[in-house]
């Protein structure tokens, strides 16, 4: 995949428009609307898609792995995993609308002449503060997720989730929690965890790194043009 930069992807839109209007200028060209790249939008979806199949599909595998450990449920563990993947995908949904913002922006600066200079700069003001204010709010839970899932992980390595609290999954089954005295019975669960939950992360990464080949050998159609 190619990415361009803001200033790229400005000028790549006008552009556009000059050539489908041969003799025209910047200042007569506009159609109030943005000139998507070929296959941009469908691109951006797919991309999406299958990011979240990646993130949802290794993160249910590590939370498949700890809520199928006894004590069977939702425990400090698996829960930490789920506010992680939970996130996660809060903060690619958060992507694709910066984007989508983005392109409001530049939408505003194409359609200048046509709704007039004071209006266009009053919406082009706005969606590009809103733009600025979303990018930092989707960098700063990036920053405060990773910290998380690398606490989470200290946490389990250092046992400080080994407590009867933790232990006893009160979190997902309340007063009907439990500690495990014995494995004894239980192997067979765990290992059908564990497998299940390998089989899951593979087959996700598997679809990821099959759709980034494929992609990567499709032209883009985003390309600046000459």
């Amino acid at each position: 995949m190619v990415f361009l930069e803001k200033s790229d992807l400005g000028d790549y839109l006008i552009d556009s428009q000059q050539k489908k209007r041969p003799g025209s200028t910047s200042t007569t060209q506009s159609a109030g609307s943005v000139v998507f790249p070929p296959g941009a939008l469908m691109t951006m979806f797919n991309a999406s898609i299958f990011a979240i199949l990646l993130q949802c599909g290794t993160t249910a595998a590590a939370v498949i792995v700890v809520a199928f450990t006894p004590t069977i449920g939702l425990g400090c563990r698996s829960l930490g995993y789920t506010l992680y993947g939970g996130v996660s995908i809060l903060i690619l949904i958060l992507i694709l609308i910066l984007i989508l913002t983005i392109i409001s922006t530049i939408s505003a600066r194409i359609s200048e002449t046509r709704v007039g200079r004071s209006t266009a700069f009053s919406i082009k003001g706005f969606t590009a503060s809103f733009a600025v204010a979303l990018r930092r709010l989707t960098l700063f839970l990036a920053f405060l997720n990773a910290i998380w899932l690398i606490v989470l992980s200290s946490f389990q390595s250092s046992h400080t989730l080994n407590n009867c609290y933790c232990n006893a999954a009160v979190t997902g089954n309340g007063t009907d929690s439990y500690i495990i005295i014995s494995f004894e019975g239980w192997i067979s669960t765990i290992r059908a965890g564990r497998v299940s939950a390998t089989i899951l992360a593979t087959a996700s990464m598997a679809i990821y790194m099959a759709f980034l080949w494929i992609t990567s050998a499709l032209p883009t159609g985003l390309d600046h043009p000459n």
